[in-house]
């Protein structure tokens, strides 16, 4: 691979890696930090150890729903899994016929969304645990997010 391409190619990835939660955030503290009107952590009676932790913590939790990779191959594992089990029957022991292959793959696509909606469900319910522990942190941040707008 040709050095240009190498360069694209990270450069990409670094976009991609910053592009997150706690990123944006600390961009924002790193550019505004000074301005009149910026929230400051003495406000809050936080350290900006306090901040990092919060950041780290919150991201990792977002973080917790995996890559898109990831996703998409327990999309088709799920999709595919009804009709592998299926395929153990004969066509003629099947309730639905020929369309018995359309309802197994309707079955997987509702695993599916039964799994994105307990993690969605799990994710939330973490983030609000962190939030009600770290209150002083969360309102610190929503004033950092709200001072960018």
């Amino acid at each position: 691979m040709s050095d240009y391409m190498f360069k694209l190619q990270n450069q990409d990835m670094i976009a991609e890696n910053t592009n997150d939660f706690q990123h944006k955030v600390e961009r924002i503290i790193r550019d505004h930090e000074g301005e009149a009107g910026f929230p400051l952590l003495e406000e809050f009676q936080l350290v900006k150890d306090d901040i990092d932790d919060y950041l780290f913590d919150r991201q990792a939790i977002l973080d917790s729903k995996g890559t898109e990779r990831s996703r998409y191959t327990i999309a088709g594992f799920l999709i595919a899994l009804p009709v592998i089990v299926m395929s153990a029957f004969p066509e003629e022991d099947l309730p639905w016929g020929g369309w018995s292959i359309i309802v197994a793959v309707a079955i997987g696509v509702g695993l599916f969304l039964l799994y994105l909606g307990i993690q969605k469900a799990i994710i939330n319910m973490r983030l609000n645990r962190l939030n009600s522990s770290n209150p002083s942190a969360r309102d610190y941040v929503e004033k950092v997010l709200a001072f960018d707008e």
